[in-house]
């Protein structure tokens, strides 16, 4: 192999010091093997990869750019199913023009399986003037892994404009506009977008997920699992074009809302948030963890939540309803945030508008196993039923104790559910200040 690679590289030299140009190398000459950009002709390590890559055959190929820093103006393009740029830790590639620095532009969005590797160590750093660090447009099969990817203040770490079946996995995005961006263009949808073991921190938002007006579906069946959000300034995951979504095993610790969905107007559908950890700092009451705006079918489970006091949260969950289309409908919440080690942090853990009073049709019909169903006015003031749930015109409660018909009670309208030890479970209501015993028809 090291031979084969020798070759290579130097039937590319010789090519470029009597041409000045790369495109003439034979295909076959990089056919399988990894091409090292520097024997190439270039004013700098973009116009250098453009050659390697353009002397790639049809099959594709692979260009590794070693360890080293490097500073380049020209934007790097990939065109071509099977086109693969390896880069080396230590490497640190400076772009210093006002474009995007990495394009992945497959033909008429037909081409599939790019590769980006860091090799967990590469850094791609930009300037105040340039666009995005790595930006995918219309196609399908992208990986991006290990990249380090910073400084793209006026534009995004990893923009994504209908890219498909993307992961993007274990690398560190930060000091962007937006750490990774997706937006709708015609005919092409940001879908199946996987986005794992990545440290997000210092930009203005980690995720902003949103509609790009163009004739597309929504973004759908996108996974963040866990990823690391921290110092974020405007909010981790802003999920304003979705459908379909998971968020779970995420650690957040931000300046803003840890997530938002459907908080920019457009109705989303079907966003599960589940099983993350949220780190509370700063002043108590400063921020929701998680927001709901417009849309249908909110699942929110099994979150944790934890900070010194007096920090935290007014709530937990917060429904804001837009303008237009109104507010979130079908939300279920199961366990959906706990903090046992520290007590309670948020004052409340669902709210609508900041208040813990709910209107109906809030709350969806749809029932996990163990949930109750509840019709009218609710005060959610708590997701653990450890006292009565407060309906206005009554409540429900249980106790361990033996209840006997006839017995007094004082809470006009309520049911209560009597569960001694080793007797059965039994009804009562309060009616006239007695408990009246509930008894089941018969069949």
């Amino acid at each position: 192999m090291f031979r084969f690679a020798l070759t290579t590289w130097v039937a590319l030299l010789a090519t470029a010091c009597s041409a000045q140009t790369a495109t003439k190398t034979p295909p076959d000459k990089i056919s399988g093997g990894v091409v090292d950009p520097n024997s190439l002709a270039g004013a700098d390590i973009g116009a250098k990869v453009n050659a390697a890559v353009a002397a790639m055959p049809t099959s594709g190929g692979t260009v590794r750019i070693p360890a080293g820093s490097y500073s380049f103006a020209t934007t790097i393009k990939l065109t071509r199913s099977a086109q693969h740029i390896v880069c080396d830790a230590g490497a640190v590639l400076h772009y210093t023009g006002s474009a995007d620095a990495i394009v992945v532009d497959p033909v008429a969005g037909s081409g599939s399986g790019f590769f980006i590797d860091g090799e967990g160590g590469c850094q791609l750093l930009g300037t105040p003037s340039a666009k995005n660090g790595i930006h995918l447009l219309p196609g399908n099969g992208f990986s991006i892994r290990g990249m380090r990817v910073s400084g793209f203040r006026n534009g995004n770490g990893i923009a994504l404009s209908g890219a498909n079946n993307v992961q993007i996995l274990s690398g560190v995005i930060t000091r962007n506009q937006h750490a990774i961006d997706l937006v709708t263009v015609p005919h092409y949808a940001p879908n199946a977008v996987h986005v794992s073991y990545n440290e997000i921190f210092d930009n203005e938002w980690g995720v902003y997920s949103h509609n790009g007006h163009a004739p597309a579906t929504r973004a759908l069946g996108n996974v963040y699992r866990d990823n690391v959000f921290e110092g974020n300034h405007k909010g981790d995951m802003f999920l304003g074009w979705d459908a379909h979504t998971l968020v779970e095993g995420n650690y957040f610790e931000s300046t803003g809302v840890a997530v938002a969905a459907g908080a920019g107007g457009d109705n989303v559908f079907d966003i599960y948030v589940e099983r993350n950890y949220f780190t509370v700092n700063g002043a108590a009451g400063y921020r929701s963890e998680v927001e709901l705006g417009s849309g249908a079918g909110f699942i929110i489970e099994g979150n944790y939540e934890e900070g010194p006091r007096p920090s935290g949260t007014g709530c937990a969950v917060n429904a804001i309803p837009a303008l237009l289309r109104g507010g979130p409908r079908g939300v279920v919440l199961r366990n959906a945030f706990s903090r046992l080690s520290e007590g309670s942090i948020s004052a409340n853990e669902f709210c609508y508008k900041g208040s813990p009073d709910i209107p109906p049709g809030v709350l969806g019909d749809i029932r996990l196993a163990g949930d109750v169903s509840i019709h009218g006015d609710v005060h959610a003031r708590s997701a653990q039923l450890s006292g009565p749930l407060d309906l206005s015109q009554g409540a429900v409660a249980s106790t361990d104790s033996s209840i006997r018909a006839g017995d007094s009670c004082s809470t006009e309208g309520m049911l209560l559910i009597s569960r001694p030890a080793k007797q059965p479970a039994r009804l009562f209501f309060c009616s006239g200040s007695r408990w009246q015993a509930v008894v089941p028809p018969h069949p």
